[in-house]
C-alpha cells in the first residue's frame, strides 16, 4: 500500500504523490498531488464513482472538465466538488503541464487502484492513467475489482457488472491480477 511522498509515475511528466493516505486518515479520505502532460490525442472515458466525492483543487495551469454533460474549464485556484454517482472525465487541454490536488472520501481502496492503473501503465499492459485497452480480460477484471471506486458511465452496471464478475473468473485463470504493487520509480511489481 502506498505511504505518504510516495510518487507514481508515467513518461516525462505525468506523476501522483500521495499526499495523504487512507491510513493517515483513518480512511476517511486520500489526498493526491497530480502532474497531468496535455491529453490532445486523447480523453480518459465518461465515468463515475458509486461511492465516493471527489474535490478537485488546480494548483496551475488549466483542466477541462466534463461533468453530468455540462464543459467547465478549472484554472489555478479554483476547485470543483464531484459527487458519488456524476458523470465525469477531465483532462489538461495544454499546452503546459497542470498540477492539481485530488481528494477522494472515503479513501476505499482508491490508493490499490492507482497503483495498478498506473502500474499496468508503466509496463505496456494499459492506455494513458490506466485507461482499458486490450487485453479485454485485464480491463473486465479490473472493472470488476474497483467497482466500488469507479465505474465506465456505459454500458450500464446493470448490464456491465455481471459482464465483468463472468469474466473475471478466466482473467484470473489466464494470470491477470486485480493489483500490482508500485515502486519509487513508478513501475509495477
Amino acid at each position: 500500500m502506498a505511504a505518504s511522498d510516495d510518487i507514481l509515475r508515467q513518461g516525462d511528466t505525468d506523476t501522483l504523490v500521495f499526499r495523504q493516505t487512507s491510513a493517515d486518515t483513518n480512511g476517511a479520505y486520500l489526498e493526491v498531488e497530480a502532474t497531468y502532460a496535455p491529453m490532445i490525442d486523447v480523453r480518459p472515458q465518461l465515468h463515475y464513482h458509486p461511492r465516493q466525492d471527489e474535490l478537485f483543487r488546480v494548483l496551475h495551469g488549466e483542466l477541462s472538465v466534463l461533468v453530468d454533460g455540462e464543459p467547465r474549464s478549472l484554472t489555478a485556484g479554483q476547485d470543483l466538488v464531484v459527487t458519488r454517482g456524476q458523470r465525469h472525465s477531465m483532462w489538461n487541454p495544454g499546452p503546459a503541464p497542470a498540477r492539481f490536488l485530488w481528494r477522494t472520501t472515503p479513501a476505499l481502496r482508491t490508493e490499490a487502484m492507482f497503483e495498478t492503473f498506473w502500474g499496468l501503465v508503466q509496463a505496456g499492459k494499459a492506455g494513458r492513467h490506466g485507461l482499458p485497452r486490450p487485453p479485454l480480460l485485464q480491463s473486465m477484471l479490473l472493472m470488476w475489482a474497483y467497482r466500488n471506486e469507479w465505474r465506465l458511465a456505459t454500458p450500464p452496471a446493470a448490464i456491465a457488472l455481471p459482464l465483468c464478475a463472468a469474466l473475471s473468473v478466466p482473467a484470473r485463470a489466464l494470470g491477470y491480477r486485480a493489483h500490482y504493487h508500485h515502486d519509487t520509480s513508478g513501475g509495477p511489481s
